[in-house]
């Protein structure tokens, strides 16, 4: 075994028991388990059996199946971070949303008992 056929073993390893630890805890939703799942069993596969890079490299007409890999690997960093960007958007716009509601609540409540009488405020 080589060291990049170590290197990949090792990472499905990683990869698998934090697919698993995060779907135990349901932090991410199925799909994204499914991707996991899919880039850990490709990791095994080139693992145990490399010329299948090269096959993959011949099917994109590119020389070297690494090249694949690497061009895969940009794809799908680029659709994680997008999600990610679009969920602490969604995030920044839910707190938003949350302070102007807690605004106006405690405001109305500060107007409501500025308008008690004096008596009432004194029994606090």
């Amino acid at each position: 075994m080589s060291l990049l056929e170590a290197l990949f073993f090792v990472s499905w390893v990683v990869i698998f028991i934090l697919a698993l630890d995060i779907s135990r805890r349901q932090k991410f939703n199925a799909l994204h388990f499914v991707v996991f799942l899919l880039v850990g069993a490709g990791l095994l596969v080139f693992a145990f059996i490399p010329s299948v890079l090269d096959l993959i490299g011949a099917v994109f007409g590119m020389p070297r199946g690494a090249d694949v890999l690497v061009y895969t690997s940009i794809i799908f960093l680029l659709y994680f971070t997008l999600l990610l960007l679009a969920k602490n958007e969604k995030n920044r716009e839910d707190i938003t949303r949350l302070i102007r509601e807690i605004s106006f609540l405690e405001s109305k409540i500060s107007h409501q008992h500025s308008l008690e009488p004096q008596s009432w405020k004194t029994k606090k």
